[in-house]
């Protein structure tokens, strides 16, 4: 029985995100996957065994590639796999295209000190994040190709649907959900964002409430 070291826990929108392509890429032609942010590396492994024929991911963080590389020699030893060091779309080659793209991104708008910031909270200007990932999908999905992004509606939902269609991308919610923010991490975000994006908070007292989900795009057909 192999024994794993845990160093990358994956999150509830980790989890969430696995239950997506579970449903919606099973039967899916993927010749080549991409994971950004990978991680753990447990979506590209679910991606292997829903039949992607490559495997690639990118982390900015090295640990994260060596843990994604060891799950991924112990449970798909036989998909060819190319794991990168680098900033999001940085490390990849330009012609290189995919069937399906993932990414769980920490976008959580609260602005801390690097230093001072808990796990699971990164993300600052959560919408430098997803606007770099948006703003390269037209190239980098191929002519089928689909991606699945978590997104928390506190970086402004608004903002990233103007995004998609001024470049053409057609985009759905398949899946939505509550999720609870706890008073240390509302406290984090800066007035100004939860003004101008806060509308779909619910406040029962000091229980805030806010809402995430997962969403598909692709390139207009």
């Amino acid at each position: 029985m192999t024994t794993y070291v845990y160093q990358f826990r994956p999150s509830q929108y980790t989890a969430t995100l696995l239950q997506v392509i579970e449903q919606q890429c099973l039967g899916r032609r993927m010749t080549s996957v991409l994971d950004i942010g990978v991680g753990s590396g447990v979506l590209l492994a679910a991606l292997a065994k829903l039949g992607a024929q490559q495997l690639w991911g990118v982390d900015i963080s090295e640990a994260a590639v060596e843990s994604s590389e060891r799950l991924l020699a112990a449970t798909q030893p036989n998909i060819p796999r190319r794991l990168l060091i680098g900033d999001m779309w940085s490390p990849l080659p330009v012609e290189q295209d995919f069937d399906v793209i993932l990414a769980n991104l920490p976008h959580f708008p609260a602005l801390v000190s690097e230093k001072d910031r808990p796990p699971g909270w990164t993300g600052g200007d959560g919408r430098l994040l997803i606007d770099r990932f948006i703003g390269a999908l037209p190239k980098r999905l191929g002519r089928s190709g689909i991606a699945y992004f978590t997104h928390h509606d506190l970086v402004g939902y608004p903002d990233t649907v103007r995004l998609l269609e001024s470049l053409g991308l057609e985009y759905r919610s398949v899946l939505e959900w509550t999720v609870f923010e706890s008073p240390e991490r509302i406290s984090a975000v800066p007035p100004e964002v939860l003004l101008r994006n806060g509308q779909g908070l619910r406040r029962y007292g000091d229980y805030v409430f806010a809402n995430s989900r997962i969403l598909e795009v692709c390139v207009k057909r």
